[in-house]
């Protein structure tokens, strides 16, 4: 499953919508409640385990790709 897809599921926004720089500074339906829900499905799906210290960095969907990428995840 694309990254895109993930965050739209989650998001509930379509996946054409999803670019690099979305992120809950400018979507008002990432919140708190959805960036737990966000971490659960991409670690679910892609199974992975992110550190509080990364939760906390995934300030956008680039951001969540870069961390993806460390993992050698292709998103």
């Amino acid at each position: 499953m694309r990254l895109e897809e993930v965050v739209s599921m989650v998001l509930e926004l379509p996946a054409e919508q999803v670019e690099d720089s979305t992120g809950p500074a400018n979507l008002a339906t990432w919140d708190s409640r959805r960036h737990i829900q966000l971490i659960t499905a991409l670690e679910e799906v892609y199974e992975v385990t992110f550190s509080t210290a990364e939760i906390k960095a995934m300030s956008s969907v680039g951001a969540v790709r870069g961390l993806l990428g460390e993992r050698g995840v292709s998103t």
